[in-house]
């Protein structure tokens, strides 16, 4: 292992970092509406500015499609017209089935978006559930959008919003306050003008939260609730009180309800600890087991009946990692329906073709097959909504890149980022969440692991035990790398240290975490040499602070930064010219040519996670967001 790790002390690197450059935004207010489809990836604004301000051309998306999308609404005037909300950059919009998509977020307070519902009869009327930003509506069919949280739902995640199609002024929430276990079923009878709270998690012995809230279609006094770590419940007084119906149900990890309207009493729940999927008879008065041909352990985040379907209705499992599976004798069995491996929010059959079906998934954006789930294509036409975790030199191949994309591992960069080629024989996991370069070597870093490039295969490096206290502070450090719901933790129970990154300093090779101080490569071992509260940002992203004011000389900033910590900032360095240097702080970059003394600003729009120069043409940047994929931008 020492052999492996020993290298350069050149060190390339970026650090994450959240605080907004208000003095520059405010010389300029200038905004930027694109409406063509393939360009929805482009910032709102993305402009450069000089003293005397000059603007120049904007950002280039370059990089693979994808991105993290949780729920589908279809309208039901035209059922060619797809919503789709993304975890990050809003609502997109498409005309033709899904082949073209338009970005529908004017309005929009929180692009983070949970949940979307369509009138049940009105084409203009939408309803877009946020994650930590409550519920908008829209009244054009997405064109603009309003906040509809009654002064009640403000900053609550929106987990399902169930309109009912018998009267479609009355509307269910179910929510959560971001950081609190205690969920909220909310009811609207005006159309989101104004909510009343019907139920909190506190009335359980533990506090607990909830998913979906469905309405029975033969009787709308009868609502289904899943909670979270309780089960199933059912209100048959509209939502006034509600009972556990949990007869049967061996794991209490309810996530949602499908009810087949064609049988009354017939329902389907899916659970997330790994039992599948439950199906009662009776509205819950018992229930049974019914996950023979689910993977073992599965979980199940949503099930979805075929609203196409005659007396026996095609029942849909979405699961978080083995894709789609469908029943068509009422759940008692089970066939796989393809993405394999892929981890599914949402599923829709949206026209009255059976064999047309839709998938959002986490990081590798929308699905569509035409053959009843036989074959499934990427319909993201260029959309690039990724997250960007690392961008960093290749080693041993002077003219590429390399960049880190989550859940779709590593890829070598060229052709002033035209070109991305997946590398990902032997690594860990493609949920990927940052990359560390030390010159002559390459690392991974994921959740609780680190992978070393050895020129063709990713390699496993062992990691010391974490004190469990210190847990907490990995998970949190991915989390701001990284948009994702709270399901993408869940299942994940890390036991070992969270490293941040990785730097060569005076022949030691230096480990960086989240929590656990700093370490040190001494023989085979690693050896902690400064805990976490010796260590000035317990998040570094190259070790120690000495490490990097040595290799990278930064001793010039952008004005408004210089009093922040470097740990706070993106940073790059062309490698041909040494003072050509780039910082990223929030949604902006700033590049100098002469070691920092003069700067260039440039508004980018989304959180920069990662920058680095081309190698070959130091007039290129790419640019790593966290919500919208990666851009080449141009810089003078």
């Amino acid at each position: 292992m020492r052999n492996h790790l020993q290298g350069s002390h050149s060190l390339r690197f970026s650090v994450s970092g959240l605080i907004f450059f208000a003095f520059l935004i405010s010389l300029i207010a200038i905004t930027l509406s694109t409406s063509a489809v393939f360009s929805q990836s482009i910032p709102t604004g993305s402009y450069t500015y000089y003293f005397p301000l000059v603007s120049t051309a904007a950002p280039v998306p370059v990089g693979p499609v994808g991105g993290t999308f949780t729920s589908f609404a279809i309208d039901p005037g035209q059922n060619d017209n797809v919503y789709a909300g993304h975890f990050g950059s809003g609502v997109y919009k498409s005309f033709d089935q899904g082949t073209t998509w338009y970005r529908k977020s004017v309005g929009l307070g929180n692009l983070v978006i949970q949940s979307l519902a369509t009138h049940p009869s009105s084409s203009e009327i939408v309803f877009a559930g946020t994650y930590k930003g409550g519920i908008y509506r829209s009244t054009n069919g997405g064109e603009s959008w309003q906040a509809s949280s009654g002064g009640v739902l403000n900053n609550h995640i929106i987990y399902d919003i169930e309109i009912d199609a018998n009267n479609p002024q009355r509307i269910f929430v179910a929510s959560r306050i971001y950081g609190s276990l205690v969920g909220y079923l909310a009811r609207s009878m005006d159309g989101g003008v104004n909510w009343t709270i019907l139920l909190t998690g506190n009335s359980f012995s533990k506090p607990d939260y909830f998913y979906d809230v469905d309405i029975d279609p033969n009787n709308s006094n009868i609502i289904y609730l899943t909670a979270h770590e309780h089960g199933f419940y059912k209100s048959v007084d509209g939502g006034v009180t509600f009972s556990p119906i949990n007869a049967g149900v061996a794991d209490l990890s309810a996530r949602s309800f499908a009810i087949d309207s064609a049988y009354a009493g017939l329902v389907y729940g899916g659970v997330w600890h790994g039992d599948g999927v439950y199906r009662t008879w009776n509205g819950g008065v018992s229930w049974t087991w019914s996950g023979t041909g689910l993977p073992m352990d599965v979980e199940v985040y949503r099930v979805y009946l075929d609203p196409f379907g005659g007396q026996q209705k095609r029942v849909f499992s979405c699961t978080y990692g083995n894709g789609l599976y469908s029943s068509d004798d009422f759940a008692a069995s089970w066939v796989s329906r393809g993405l394999s491996g892929q981890r599914l929010y949402d599923f829709v059959i949206a026209d009255g073709n059976p064999q047309r079906w839709y998938a959002a998934t986490e990081s590798n954006g929308i699905f569509r097959s035409s053959s009843y789930g036989s074959n499934w294509n990427s319909i993201m036409a260029d959309l690039r909504l990724t997250a960007i975790t690392g961008l960093t030199e290749m080693p041993g191949e002077a003219e590429v890149l390399a960049g880190a994309v989550y859940g779709q591992g590593v890829f070598r960069i060229s052709d002033s980022g035209e070109t991305w080629e997946t590398m990902n024989e032997g690594l860990t996991s493609l949920d990927v969440v940052a990359l560390a370069g030390t010159g002559k070597q390459l690392f991974a870093i994921g959740r609780g692991w680190m992978d070393l490039w050895d020129g063709q295969n990713w390699q496993s490096v062992e990691l010391p035990e974490a004190n469990p206290e210190d847990l907490e502070a990995g998970l949190n450090w991915v989390k701001e790398r990284v948009l994702l719901l709270d399901e993408a933790f869940i299942s994940e129970a890390g036991s070992v240290i969270q490293p941040t990154g990785v730097a060569w300093h005076e022949d030691e090779l230096l480990l960086g975490t989240a929590g656990s101080g700093l370490w040190a490569m001494r023989g085979d071992q690693w050896e902690q040499v400064a805990p976490e509260s010796q260590v000035t940002d317990s998040t570094l992203q190259t070790a120690a602070d000495k490490a990097i004011i040595a290799s990278l000389n930064l001793t010039r900033l952008p004005e408004r930064l210089e009093n922040l910590s470097l740990n706070h900032l993106t940073m790059a360095i062309a490698k041909a010219e040494s003072c050509t240097w780039a910082v990223g702080e929030d949604s902006k970059v700033w590049v100098t040519r002469d070691c920092g003394v003069n700067w260039t600003a440039h508004s980018i729009g989304w959180t920069v996670h990662a920058l680095a120069f081309d190698p070959v043409d130091t007039n290129v940047l790419i640019i790593g967001t966290r919500e919208s994929g990666a851009f080449r931008l141009q810089v003078p």
